[in-house]
């Protein structure tokens, strides 16, 4: 049997589920078939199209770069079979599957999602960080992946939904609290709560409060916009975080000259291009973000 044959029969199905599980034993158990039974068809398939489609890392199944696309065009396969179907049939839209980081779906496209939500569109979730989001993306597991930072690669469309300037989050008592802006050799001598190191928001603090010549000390290492209000809410140390995050009351945020600007891109698939159009639209309707401080109540704005 020719590849192409493969690709039009079982052998892809089958496939499209190994790549969401990355595991036999539980992808054998959703398609109702044995483990050597499922072996044998991505075995078959694999040699029919002359590529290596996984490969072990220790305990872990890890797909190749052409079992990544493979499993990108099963993924859209199965999904345009169960779109047809709900057409055929007069049903509801299809779900709409978000990666995105814990930051980004609450400060960020929280009102997009609630109002498309209000449409009568389903919307599933996944939380995920930068890389987890793209590979989501990429394996078609995700619709549309919503990342910080630099733009994705050319393989997927992309467009700049928002940008935040960084502020420095304090105590209304503090003595920076009055000012309309601060530079960052205004931080020196500051205790900072900041993310763990490796994470690209601290990397990117730390190289630049190292150019900028500022002392300062880590008073907590947490993950997460919220964790880092919260210890600087507790009088832990002040923080910088991006000016889209709500504040409680006792908390001023004071932009700070001399940091990047934190943009935001949704980021998609041409062949998912007609599922996300609506959520796209609400990013439009809201308009690129740039400049704003977060609202105190904690709510979008």
């Amino acid at each position: 049997m020719s590849g192409r044959e493969l690709l039009e029969v079982d052998a892809l199905r089958s496939f499209a589920v190994f790549a969401e599980h990355r595991n036999f034993t539980a992808a054998a158990a959703a398609l109702h078939i044995s483990q050597p039974a499922l072996h044998v068809k991505i075995r078959k398939l694999a040699s029919a199209l002359g590529v290596d489609l996984y490969e072990r890392d220790g305990r872990r199944l890890t797909l190749t770069a052409a079992g990544e696309r493979l499993a990108a065009y099963a993924l859209d396969s199965r999904r345009r079979a169960d779109e047809f179907l709900r057409e055929l049939h007069h049903e509801s839209a299809p779900t709409l599957t978000v990666a995105a980081g814990r930051g980004a779906l609450r400060w960020v496209i929280g009102e997009p999602i609630r109002r498309i939500g209000r449409q009568g569109r389903r919307v599933h979730v996944i939380t995920a960080d930068r890389d987890a989001a793209l590979a989501a993306l990429n394996t078609g597991r995700a619709d549309l992946a919503v990342i910080a930072h630099d733009p994705p690669g050319r393989q997927v469309e992309a467009r700049q939904i928002a940008a935040y300037r960084q502020v420095l989050v304090i105590d209304d008592g503090h003595p920076l609290a009055s000012r309309r802006q601060v530079r960052l050799r205004d931080l020196d001598g500051l205790d900072l709560v900041v993310p763990p190191a490796g994470r690209p928001h601290r990397r990117a603090l730390d190289r630049s409060l190292l150019d900028a010549g500022v002392r300062w000390q880590v008073a907590a290492e947490v993950d997460g916009w919220d964790l880092l209000v919260h210890l600087a809410a507790l009088g832990v140390g002040a923080t910088v975080v991006n000016g889209c995050v709500g504040l409680p009351d006792g908390l001023r945020a004071v932009p700070i000259h001399g940091l990047p600007r934190i943009r935001y891109w949704a980021a998609w698939r041409p062949p998912r291009a007609h599922l996300v159009r609506d959520l796209l639209e609400q990013f439009g309707r809201a308009g690129t973000v740039v400049d704003r401080v977060g609202p105190r109540d904690g709510e979008l704005r």
